[in-house]
């Protein structure tokens, strides 16, 4: 059974829909129902039924998916020890994601990275406006880390995980137990960063530009300088919760509804150098094994 049929049976199986399947995995909506049209033919049986509200695996199916797991996990170590080492023992390699992302995942997965080869020489760029994947396009970096949605021809994208938003709310002005509601925390003001940022896109698209841009009081790129104004009474920000859950006193994390989450990706061109492809068999091992933090 081929190793991508596998692959895309399980996103199938995790998403519980064709289509979020697909975007997880970068691919078409026909590739993965021909992949599962061709892996029932093999099998000689019928892994998931299809309905409105996307497919089911059925009793075959669900079967299929620990034994599954275990074959890619398998593929992966030999993938792993058959890798040439002595390739990647020098070399460069240059990451690029927004500053909200430099702790976790990125940092994170170049922590990992470096233990294993560490005379790889490594650059880390941020990045906060730009399209991640139009950076790797461009050939400025080996492998981004973002929230992009759309990604240029000839860069792939692998997905790393959902990462939650918080909000960051002084303590005199929070509210108590529970989610807050978004329009309820704008009221308050918004610190956010410039207009592009990834989170303030996100703000965006749930409560509209206008009423985003009408709530900001404060402007700043540095996610680290939203804390102290935050602490100092000027507004609320939103952070992913890996970097706000070290604010110390005067700041409350408090949960959104609706929440706020985004999914995280690494992207990579379509020839990656034996460092990149390193870094991102790295990268791909540690969110298998639940060890990118927030990202999950």
């Amino acid at each position: 059974m081929d190793r991508r049929h596998l692959e895309y049976f399980l996103a199938l199986a995790d998403r519980g829909s064709i289509s979020a399947a697909a975007r997880g995995l970068g691919v078409s909506q026909p590739t993965i129902s021909e992949a599962l049209a061709r892996m029932e033919k093999e099998c000689g049986l019928t892994l998931v039924r299809r309905g409105s509200r996307g497919v089911t695996l059925t009793d075959a199916g669900r079967d299929l998916t620990g034994p599954a797991a275990q074959v890619l996990r398998a593929y992966r170590d030999l993938d792993h020890a058959l890798h040439p080492l002595n390739v990647v023992q020098r070399g460069r390699l240059t990451v690029v994601c927004p500053r909200t992302l430099a702790r976790d995942p990125a940092a994170t997965a170049l922590g990992a990275f470096t233990t294993r080869f560490p005379n790889v020489a490594v650059t880390m760029l941020s990045n906060d406006t730009d399209g991640i994947g139009m950076v790797v396009a461009s050939g400025q970096a080996d492998v981004g880390i973002g929230v992009d949605e759309v990604f240029d021809e000839g860069v792939e994208r692998i997905l790393l995980g959902r990462q939650r938003i918080v909000a960051l709310v002084p303590s005199a002005r929070s509210s108590g137990e529970g989610a807050d509601e978004l329009t309820d925390l704008l009221r308050i003001g918004l610190i956010a960063s410039p207009r592009g940022d990834v989170t303030r896109r996100l703000l965006a698209e749930r409560l509209g530009e206008r009423t985003v841009d009408e709530a900001v009081v404060a402007e700043t790129i540095s996610a680290a300088s939203m804390i102290p104004l935050v602490r100092a009474g000027v507004g609320v920000a939103f952070l992913p919760e890996s970097v706000a859950d070290t604010v110390g006193e005067g700041v409350v994390l408090r949960r959104t509804r609706p929440p706020l989450s985004r999914d995280l990706w690494m992207f990579h061109g379509s020839t990656p150098s034996p460092a990149a492809q390193a870094f991102i068999e790295t990268t791909t091992r540690l969110r298998d094994e639940g060890g990118l933090g927030n990202a999950g």
